[in-house]
């Protein structure tokens, strides 16, 4: 039986930031190992706006894609039918998903899930706190590599 791509959803507050550093990490890392699909979205986006500068820069200084004219996008249910996996940078935003959306309790954790860590959120720090997320973030995306490349067919 031929196995599906995994479908990723990672979340944050406004899909400017945190989200957007993790879709491209988790694209790169992914990419060797399995056929995934892999979006983001933010629970409180203001949807069209566009990647937080100092995002795209810490991403194109490590060599990920660089988000082209990728802008935020607010999360909605659909996105969460789509998903096999939402990962969430906090805690408290993974409550909040399963609050307005109970039936996808069984699908989202938290990014730092499996290191007991959360991502906190750079807006209004300068690139070293940027590049101090991203570390954060690279970190957790290879602490998931196990379970998402054992999963069978979600």
């Amino acid at each position: 039986m031929m196995r599906r791509p995994l479908k990723l959803l990672l979340v944050c507050h406004a899909n400017v930031c945190r989200s957007p550093m993790a879709e491209r990490v988790f694209r790169h890392v992914l990419n060797d190992v399995m056929e995934a699909e892999v979006s983001s979205a933010g629970l409180a986006a203001m949807s069209g706006s566009p990647i937080h500068p100092l995002a795209r820069e810490v991403l194109g200084a490590r060599g990920y894609d660089r988000p082209g004219d990728t802008n935020a996008m607010r999360l909605v249910k659909p996105m969460l039918d789509w998903a096999d996996v939402v990962l969430t940078m906090e805690s408290g935003q993974r409550l909040e998903i399963i609050r307005r959306f109970p039936l996808a309790a069984l699908n989202v954790w938290t990014l730092g899930h499996w290191i007991d860590r959360e991502i906190d959120d750079p807006v209004g720090g300068d690139r070293a706190r940027f590049e101090s997320s991203l570390d954060l973030i690279e970190q957790c995306a290879r602490s998931w590599l196990p379970v998402l490349t054992q999963q069978p067919t979600l």
